[in-house]
């Protein structure tokens, strides 16, 4: 009696793994084809330092003055609702237009009320644009920021690679009049790693490596 239950249950688990592993093999095709649809997968994604480069010249001349003014002072109400308002965070807004000059998203920092030290106003602006279009590439796209990006949402706009930034106020102050020091952190950056202020150690680099290159040698990877 036991070795047939024993046998049957064998059975019965053999079956839910063939169903769970068939499940698995449907769901990844389904997404693999999603992806490749979406272009999200199996397809080469420009990093950074290959974008071809916009001029200021050129950004500028995309929209009249009074519409690259209109969409700043959007920028503006989000920073005024942010840091006044609704007192979520520090008073930074952002707005993100599309190449027709089309409002996509709309940014404003939720630092204090998310908890949460990455949800600048330009990071919730990128986010919510790169939700709208399916993409985590904003080409085409123009931001507008209340005031001077920080190292984290600079980098960011280079990553999602914008075409432009617009900025009202400066680092200089958002420090004064907020004590938000973001000079800080751009000196960091530009020190050598043993002399910046936090500690930073190399650890287990071989291992780490290895994950690159088979990586690396992978035909279906996602170059992003």
């Amino acid at each position: 009696m036991t070795t047939k239950l024993l046998s049957l249950n064998g059975r019965a688990a053999r079956s839910t793994a063939g169903v769970c592993l068939g499940f698995a093999v449907i769901v990844g095709a389904i997404w693999m084809v999603q992806a490749t649809r979406s272009g999200t997968a199996m397809a080469f994604v420009q990093v950074p330092s290959d974008k071809p480069r916009m001029t200021a010249e050129q950004i500028s001349a995309r929209f009249p003055k009074e519409k690259h003014e209109e969409f700043m002072r959007r920028a503006i109400a989000n920073s005024r609702m942010a840091g006044l308002e609704y007192k979520t965070g520090g008073a930074f807004g952002a707005v993100i237009v599309d190449r027709e000059g089309r409002v996509i998203a709309d940014g404003v920092n939720h630092v204090v009320a998310q908890n949460d030290p990455t949800w600048h106003a330009e990071m919730h602006a990128i986010r919510q644009a790169c939700a709208l279009l399916k993409s985590p590439k904003l080409d085409g796209c123009i931001l507008y920021t209340s005031s001077e990006p920080c190292p984290m949402c600079l980098a960011t706009v280079y990553w999602a690679g914008l075409d432009g930034l617009f900025y009202g106020a400066r680092v200089a102050d958002s420090k004064r009049y907020g004590n938000f020091d973001d000079l800080f952190i751009y000196g960091e950056f530009a020190k050598l790693v043993k002399d910046r202020t936090i500690p930073e150690h190399e650890l287990l680099r071989p291992e780490a490596v290895e994950v690159w290159k088979e990586y690396f040698s992978r035909s279906d990877k996602v170059d992003y």
